[in-house]
């Protein structure tokens, strides 16, 4: 499906750089190359060797406006499967400007933001699943989401979708033959099959929906809140962990009275910490807001880091603290451990369960090194799974699957009630039907064009 217009648009990064590149697409893309970059080695790129750099100049007429080099791509065997030429200056806004602004001026149009990877979607290079890893690869923060992005990328998930289609598709056939030939008395050994297929295929889902949850913490980080009693030493430990003074640290109680957001990467999944405003009753209504966003902050949070002062006897609002951690994700952090300790691990672990306890002294930075490797122990199962297993981490994802396994087991449901063959099919056909607009194989032009808009201009 091959557009007759040429797009072009500027496809490095914003900024000053080494090189900047303009990518020229479409059937066109020799011709306005040929009127823009003028090379001795050949008289045009028609008949250039695809995938050879040629040294040249970009002129506007006679004035040199830079050198640099292009590259010819010869359709099926580019990004977009059209003919695609790209030609890289140094990375001078202004250069890369004026650069564009003449191959518009020479046939080509303003590419809208993700053409170019909706035209590999259309010419089949890319299916829709892997148009999407392409974003996903260029918003990875950590090195688990570049992995699991380059996974999909690959056509791991689109392998996944297209068998599981496939099995749906062979039950629906052996269902349509018993719709077709009532007399020949095949429903009740069909039925049995076709319940053993659904049964394998909602497995299968259902495996792929619980992970879900991991490929989420992959993609965006794993929410890590920092919660504990005013002074207790959040906003150092926030400190330490980032080496910089982001959060202000003094010995007034209440300093922190919102909630302060940073990353780090433990790994190759980050962590995006919150700071929050120290826990206890207070008539302040400032800080009050602040402590109900702390709270807020907790009930969210994939990890709490509940930080104790262990130079105190623990208090009520600690004990409290400690119970509320039981069942759920946590660390607690002994702060101030440079100085008399008048709380035993035994004590925490008495009130919070089988709880890891580091004990560290985030002023002076003892006991990092252990904090972090303790926080490495709970993301390495998603560093280390991140290019082995399937994960969905894509929201748009999720709710197709979850839809096609909602379809399966009504499916399932109308096997066990006796409801007819042809009520069995809706449910396995909208399963199909579903599952193929994960790979766009069933989905409508407004939905593709609202998944491409999310991407830059020169993707």
């Amino acid at each position: 499906m091959y557009e007759e217009t040429t797009i072009a648009a500027i496809a490095t990064s914003p900024g000053e750089g080494g090189i900047g590149i303009i990518r020229i697409s479409g059937m066109q893309a020799a011709d306005v190359a040929d009127r823009v970059f003028h090379t001795k080695k050949i008289k045009s790129f028609h008949e250039a060797e695809p995938y050879r750099m040629y040294f040249g100049r970009v002129m506007e007429g006679d004035r040199q406006v830079d050198e640099g080099l292009a590259v010819y791509m010869r359709s099926p065997h580019s990004y977009t499967g059209e003919d695609v030429v790209e030609i890289q200056i140094h990375g001078s806004m202004e250069a890369l400007r004026q650069t564009l602004s003449l191959v518009l001026e020479k046939g080509a149009v303003p590419a809208h933001r993700g053409e170019f990877t909706k035209r590999a979607f259309l010419n089949g290079r890319l299916d829709l699943s892997q148009a999407e890893a392409v974003m996903d690869i260029i918003e990875a923060k950590g090195a688990a989401a570049l992995s699991q992005a380059e996974s999909h990328l690959s056509g791991a998930l689109s392998s996944f979708v297209r068998a599981s289609r496939d099995q749906l598709k062979d039950l629906i056939a052996k269902l349509e033959v018993t719709i077709d030939y009532p007399e020949e008395d095949l429903e009740d050994l069909t039925n049995e099959e076709i319940e053993e297929g659904l049964s394998a295929i909602d497995s299968s889902l259902r495996r792929l929906l619980s992970r879900s949850e991991e490929g989420r913490i992959i993609r965006d980080g794993l929410r890590t809140a920092i919660v504990g009693r005013p002074n207790a030493g959040k906003s150092s430990l926030l400190n330490a962990l980032l080496q910089e003074e982001r959060a202000i640290v003094t010995d007034i109680p209440g300093t922190t009275r919102d909630t302060i957001e940073e990353s780090i990467k433990i790994g190759g999944v980050p962590l995006i910490l919150m700071d929050t405003a120290g826990i206890r009753e207070t008539e302040n209504k400032i800080e009050r807001i602040g402590i109900e966003r702390a709270k807020k902050s907790m009930e969210k949070a994939d990890l709490i880091m509940a930080v104790i002062d262990g130079s105190r006897p623990l208090s009520e609002e600690d004990r409290a603290l400690l119970a509320s951690l039981r069942g759920r994700k946590a660390l607690v952090i002994l702060n101030k451990y440079d100085l008399p300790q008048e709380i035993e691990t035994r004590d925490v672990k008495a009130l919070a369960g089988d709880i890891p306890v580091v004990p560290i002294s985030a002023r002076y930075g003892s006991g990092m090194a252990e904090l972090e490797e303790e926080l490495h122990h709970i993301t390495q199962h998603q560093d280390v799974s991140a290019g082995r297993e399937l994960f969905l981490t894509n929201l748009r994802h999720v709710d197709l699957v979850k839809k096609a396994l909602a379809a399966v087991r009504r499916a399932e449901e109308s096997i066990h009630s006796g409801m007819p063959a042809d009520c069995i099919t809706i449910d396995v056909t909208e399963a199909w039907h579903t599952l193929g607009e994960i790979t766009g194989d069933t989905v409508d032009q407004e939905l593709i064009n609202s998944i491409f808009e999310r991407f830059c201009v020169g993707k």
